[in-house]
């Protein structure tokens, strides 16, 4: 047995152990869709995803990228404009040339598990909000309710801005043919620091060849400062699930924070805040909330639901929406099930798993496959 099933053994209620057991199976079949998703999108050719999947996570890829390239290129620009030759700083400030990119791509630097993480996090992200809206057009009394846009002019000035600091970073997440983009500052802060500075590597090699020997001290310091200063320019912008619980905790502090709030939210399209407020109920980091609604199992979904105290009716609302929409009704009612049968306490106990560092999950799990080969 895997030194995590050990973390959770001591759940006293068998009632819930199926349901804490499928959460547990279901983190770990997470992290190995993760390294699957990680071959196929930086072309592994034994392992083939969903192709609107993969697609959809290259162009976020590209998108990021060119963003984090654009910038230090630029700057880089105007820092060695007096050192490297005129044809170098022309090539850099020509965004349609590429320059880091094939590096980075022969390289592979850019497989980060993390990065693949994130945006495979996103595309089920804006499943989930596309299908809200589209049932809501279809549904005037859905239609009419309108929390989010309650908050928005909520008496509150805290919790109106805080609606509308999310509201201004979700619009910057639609890219064209409302397809869905993310932005560097949605990165955690440590994916967000290793794009950079990967970029910032593929730049100085480009620049090397383009230069003599004794010019790459002063090459070095320029795309280090660079790098320094855009990851610190990209870490003072909040990431759409900073903003999502910010207004979350100013729900809590208004007191409107309440069930009807977070089906509200949810059916409105309006997910990452009703995550923020299911992560800040259970006690969790928003990272592991995301994992626990878009997991496809529906095991962790169901664990998080009880975690969070929702009551029934609440949690059948968003088990009919999450993690897909399209789930078959006995699936759904299986998972119904799950949540009648695990006792309030017992969730609260086995969510603990998920408070530690995910990386000691890992550690863990590896050291217990290690052992048991």
């Amino acid at each position: 047995m895997a030194i995590a099933d050990s973390l959770l053994s001591t759940v006293p209620h068998a009632a819930g152990a199926a349901i804490v057991a499928g959460a547990v199976r279901a983190a770990r079949l997470g992290r190995m869709r993760l390294a699957t998703l990680a071959g196929d999108l930086f072309h592994d050719t034994d392992i083939r995803i969903d192709e609107a999947r993969r697609t959809r996570m290259r162009a976020m890829l590209d998108g990021l990228v060119r963003t984090v390239e654009g910038r230090i290129r630029r700057d880089v620009a105007d820092r060695l404009e007096p050192v490297v030759p005129t044809a170098a700083v022309m090539a850099l400030r020509n965004m349609t040339l590429p320059i880091a990119r094939p590096v980075l791509d022969a390289a592979g630097v850019l497989a980060d598990t993390e990065l693949v993480a994130m945006l495979s996090r996103r595309v089920d992200e804006h499943r989930l909000v596309t299908q809200a809206r589209v049932a809501a057009r279809q549904d005037p009394q859905l239609a009419a309710r309108g929390l989010f846009a309650g908050l928005l002019t909520h008496a509150d000035p805290v919790l109106a801005a805080a609606a509308a600091e999310l509201d201004a970073l979700a619009s910057a997440r639609r890219g064209g043919f409302e397809e869905p983009a993310l932005a560097p500052s949605d990165l955690g802060r440590a994916v967000q620091a290793r794009l950079v500075w990967r970029v910032a590597a593929g730049v100085r090699h480009w620049l090397a060849l383009q230069q003599d020997a004794a010019a790459a001290t002063r090459i070095d310091r320029a795309v280090a400062g660079v790098g320094s200063a855009v990851i610190a320019a990209f870490a003072a912008v909040p990431g759409h699930d900073d903003a999502a619980i910010m207004l979350a905790r100013a729900m809590l502090r208004a007191g409107v924070a309440d069930d009807a709030a977070t089906v509200a939210l949810a059916t409105e399209g309006q997910i990452a805040a009703a995550v923020a407020g299911l992560a800040l109920r259970a006690g969790i980091a928003m990272p592991a909330a995301w994992d626990m609604v878009l997991d496809p199992d529906g095991s962790r979904l169901v664990l998080l639901l009880r975690a969070a105290g929702l009551e029934r009716s609440a949690a059948a609302a968003l088990l009919l929406r999450w993690p897909d929409a399209a789930a078959p009704i006995d699936r759904i009612a299986e998972r119904m099930a799950g949540y009648d049968m695990l006792p309030l306490g017992t969730a609260r106990d086995a969510i603990d798993v998920h408070r530690l560092d995910p990386g000691y999950l890992i550690a863990l799990d590896a050291l217990a496959n290690g052992l048991a080969r």
